[in-house]
């Protein structure tokens, strides 16, 4: 008998037995009948006896082709369990493309993307810059976080949280102008305006002031660059309470009142609908819906302790 293991023909052998049939083996092994076939005597062979007796009804095990099978039966389970345990714990690298707004992504998603990188180490993730919502369907990204779109019957979607926008502006300023005890004392300061859309006369006409006339602070064209601007005393900017969190924590700005002018705005995150499931996608979308509840309490409790205070 060759001292050289035969692995792929003693496989071989073990299929035939569990399936009873060396065409169905032939299948579960992805090759021809006819390798099952020159396997089976290749080994019968090498072992010096026949392991099959073949007859009309097909085949049946001889009293040493019985033997060899419960010899070889455990030992191969063990190894057919120890590679698939190694198999499942392989890094499954991958990489997604996250597509959000400057805002998004400077104010909430990069402070808060080193807890997922350590919750899912396998997973890159790449930020793209965008203010509308890509096409998940046909396009390279694969996440998408925007404020509410349109329905759209190609995308699957999480809502993450909703946001008001209030009135803030730099302490500093604060400090040397009169004090804001009425939305009409507003008026009395630069008003930080967003070139995307005028929520100040929306504001504005929620407290009956429509008909004012304000201060015509700067423009800016990204929610984030108010907040600077608002940081660096050049007015009072109309932001989402959860963009602004950061900067209300380390008194850099102060919100100027406690009303929103109920200008409400709620953010979602985006996938293709034939993409939810899978494993990366499902990651993600799962952590930033906890993410943004952390959020939204941190900011509530911080808020609720600056009234607190005030």
């Amino acid at each position: 008998m060759s001292r050289a293991i035969p692995l792929i023909a003693l496989r071989t052998f073990v299929e035939v037995c569990r399936v009873g049939s060396m065409k169905r083996a032939a299948d579960h092994l992805c090759v021809s009948p006819a390798a099952i076939s020159q396997q089976i005597k290749g080994l019968e062979d090498q072992f010096g006896k026949r392991l099959f007796e073949r007859d009309a009804k097909g085949i049946q095990l001889t009293s040493s082709g019985r033997s060899l099978l419960d010899e070889l039966s455990d030992t191969f389970n063990v190894i057919e369990k120890a590679w698939s345990g190694a198999a499942l714990k392989q890094p499954r690298q991958t990489r997604l493309v996250i597509s959000t707004t400057s805002t998004i992504a400077s104010s909430w998603l990069i402070p808060a993307l080193g807890e997922f990188n350590e919750r899912c180490p396998t997973i890159e993730i790449s930020i793209q810059i965008c203010s509308g919502l890509s096409d998940l369907k046909h396009g390279h990204v694969d996440i998408s976080i925007q404020r509410e779109m349109a329905a759209n019957p190609d995308n699957h979607a999480a809502r993450l949280w909703s946001s008001y926008l209030i009135p803030v502006c730099s302490p500093d300023l604060l400090a040397k102008r009169s004090n804001i005890e009425s939305p009409q004392d507003c008026l009395t300061y630069p008003l930080l305006q967003s070139t995307e859309c005028n929520h100040w006369k929306v504001w504005m006409n929620a407290f009956g002031m429509g008909h004012r006339k304000i201060i015509q602070g700067s423009s800016y064209g990204d929610e984030s660059l108010l907040i600077s601007a608002a940081c660096a005393g050049q007015g009072i900017a109309l932001v989402s309470n959860i963009f602004a969190y950061e900067a209300l924590r380390t008194k850099r700005l102060v919100q100027v009142m406690n009303s929103t002018g109920e200008l409400k705005f709620d953010y979602f995150v985006y996938c293709a609908k034939e993409r939810r499931e899978e494993w990366a996608i499902v990651e993600f979308m799962k952590w930033a819906v906890q993410q943004a509840g952390k959020t939204a309490v941190s900011h509530l409790q911080e808020m609720d302790g600056a009234h607190r205070v005030a």
